[in-house]
């Protein structure tokens, strides 16, 4: 697990990866990127338009979990894969 930093000027609205370039030497070394997680604060687990936008792994699974009710039991989490920057299908995920 790579865990990356977000960067941006303005975390609750976007994230911008520090450590993208260590993502790409991890490829290029032959190792799969599986998924990528992330956070949404205020809004539901479903990829933004920001998240859909910075989507360039379409073979990997977009883990979002959702931090928006604070008593819920547990926060909201879904997979996605999103290819060509716009398509989302939701993905099963199982946790064992």
């Amino acid at each position: 697990m790579l865990r990356c930093t977000n960067e941006s000027p303005t975390p609750e609205v976007r994230y911008s990866l520090r450590e993208i370039r260590r993502v790409i030497e991890i490829e290029d070394a032959g190792e799969e990127l599986l998924a990528i997680y992330h956070s949404h604060p205020r809004s539901p687990a479903y990829p933004s338009p920001t998240d859909r936008r910075e989507a360039h792994w379409p073979n990997a699974a977009y883990l979002l979990v959702s931090l928006r009710d604070p008593h819920a039991p547990a926060p909201e989490m879904y997979a996605y894969r999103i290819a060509d920057h716009d398509a989302v299908m939701q993905i099963e995920l199982v946790i064992e």
